[in-house]
């Protein structure tokens, strides 16, 4: 049988060079994962590749373009239904937009001032949460762990990638609550650091969408 892919990556970006340069990058950082990555130019080129695929896709959408962008744009990409998250890419002043582009759905604001290993260390976490939880088989013994439903919904979002203050924001609580609850999440599931508490929970299936109230939300 040959390999086909499930999962992609597209790249929504009118800078050529800027847009091709990224898209090689991830391309040869996502191969192991068997994701392909794909790129248009506009808003409109992207979408006619998404409604001609049956594959999942995570959109990576520059900000202001010609044309389709900014909050339309993500809400458009969101709509479809093999869009599994629109995430945001701009040189645009970071806390300003990120919480403008996550109220309107995008699931990460990453800025192009970033390296593209940095790019992909925030979008791997988006397609390991699928694969993991097609191909993990559940154990004869099942663990258990007492997570609160708002640690649940702290750690999906700490999967997602989101800092504190944007956790903080969107679940309407104080920044010092979401570290109370961080705290209370590393030790129940024994582990020192938000890559091994995700890690851990996509393992035991802790970021399904039974288990978080906020995984259509973002």
């Amino acid at each position: 049988m040959h390999a086909t892919h499930t999962h992609s990556l597209l790249i929504v970006d009118d800078h050529p060079v800027y847009r091709e340069a990224l898209g090689d990058m991830l391309l040869k950082q996502f191969s192991g994962l068997g994701v392909e990555v794909k790129s248009a130019s506009n808003a409109n080129e992207g979408i006619e590749i998404i409604d001609t695929s049956d594959k999942n896709w995570v959109v990576l959408l520059d900000v202001l373009m010609p044309g389709l962008s900014s909050i339309a744009g993500i809400k458009v990409f969101k709509q479809k239904s093999n869009v599994a998250h629109v995430v945001s890419i701009s040189g645009l002043d970071i806390q300003i937009w990120e919480p403008k582009v996550v109220a309107a759905g995008a699931t990460l604001f990453l800025s192009k001032n970033s390296t593209s290993l940095d790019i992909f260390t925030k979008l791997k976490p988006l397609f390991e949460i699928h694969l993991e939880n097609k191909s993990y088989v559940v154990p004869s013994e099942e663990v258990k762990f007492r997570l609160t439903q708002r640690q649940l919904e702290v750690l999906h979002l700490i999967s997602l990638g989101h800092p504190n203050k944007i956790i903080a924001d969107y679940l309407d609580i104080k920044e010092q609550t979401v570290k109370i609850h961080i705290n209370q999440i590393f030790k129940e599931l024994r582990v020192f650091n938000r890559t091994q508490a995700v890690l851990k929970a996509q393992k035991h299936q802790l970021l399904t969408a039974e288990n978080s109230n906020t995984s259509n939300t973002l």
